[in-house]
């Protein structure tokens, strides 16, 4: 299958990309002549890093929260272990939580697998089957990822998948991008209320985002967002098309990062299937591959 390493350094220019396949199939860090664009970051609810920095990670076989760990599908119940501290939701699949195995490895490219097997491994985590895989790019100018994950169970059953980047956020940091509509969550975390895109959830790239707090999941956006780093002289440009068609904004106040994840799904979706026609999961027959392609470029500035 392929060498399972601690750690692996992509380089194309003056980009650098780290990969940690044994924490969760993370990237470790995503630098541009030094400059770190991702955030590594130790999380303490993320008890399965084990206190490893990450810039990011996959959401695999599924983004945001399934409510209280709970759902059900075509007919039977299943109730899925909290993966999140003492938070009441089971949170960003399990791809996270396990060790990714290296298939292939260069100078500017990587690809790295994942296989979960219910039986064998925890099936509380997710009870259905199946292999992820992560293939790696880097370009002089940012990182192409490609994100799949295949059904290998004898069942259909509900996918999605997801990036998230602990993205750079300075003082002065703006946010560019356009949605449709924003789920906006209530006191339990969970989607509440879908409204139009305005006021604090409009980013038009005018304002610095300083101190502003939101954990919100956006609807029918654009696939485009920048977050310009003038003290640095760069912006970081985050693309993402079909079926990463939401986005995840988290911007914890006080904290030199943000969370801006393309995903297939709101929060929640699987207990959204009946009541939201573009909830994000797709229904994954036996054999079946859901596949996603996000890229994070680097421009300097006054280059366009």
């Amino acid at each position: 299958m392929g060498l399972r390493v601690m750690g692996l350094e992509l380089r194309a220019g003056e980009l650098l990309l780290g990969l940690a396949p044994e924490t969760g199939g993370a990237i470790a860090y995503f630098t541009f002549r030094g400059v770190e664009l991702l955030r590594p970051v130790i999380d303490p609810r993320l008890l399965a890093q084990r206190g490893q920095a990450v810039a990011a990670y996959p959401l695999i076989p599924f983004a945001n929260r399934i409510a209280w760990g709970r759902f059900s599908f075509r007919g039977q119940d299943f109730q899925l272990a909290r993966n999140f501290g003492d938070n009441p939701h089971t949170i960003h699949g399990n791809a996270w939580m396990r060790p990714w195995t290296v298939v292939e490895s260069g100078d500017a490219r990587a690809r790295m697998v994942l296989e979960n097997v219910p039986a064998r491994d925890a099936a509380a985590e997710w009870p259905f089957a199946y292999l992820a895989e992560q293939v790696f790019e880097l370009a002089e100018d940012g990182v192409t990822i490609t994100l799949s994950v295949r059904n290998t169970d004898a069942r259909p059953w509900p996918a999605g998948l997801g990036l998230h980047p602990y993205v750079a956020r300075t003082p002065e940091a703006r946010l560019m991008f356009e949605a449709d509509t924003v789920w906006v969550p209530g006191a339990d975390g969970l989607p509440a209320a879908r409204v139009a895109v305005a006021g604090v959830y409009e980013f038009a790239g005018d304002e610095q985002l300083g101190a502003m707090e939101i954990d919100a999941c956006y609807a029918g956006w654009g696939g485009s967002a920048s977050v310009a780093l003038p003290e640095d002289g760069l912006t970081l440009v985050l693309e993402a098309g079909p079926p990463l068609d939401h986005l995840q904004l988290y911007t914890p106040a006080g904290r030199d990062f943000m969370g801006l994840e393309p995903v297939t799904n709101m929060p929640d979706a699987i207990n959204r299937m009946e009541d939201v026609a573009d909830q994000g999961l797709v229904v994954l027959a036996p054999g079946e591959m859901l596949t996603a392609v996000a890229r994070m470029g680097v421009r300097a500035a006054g280059v366009v």
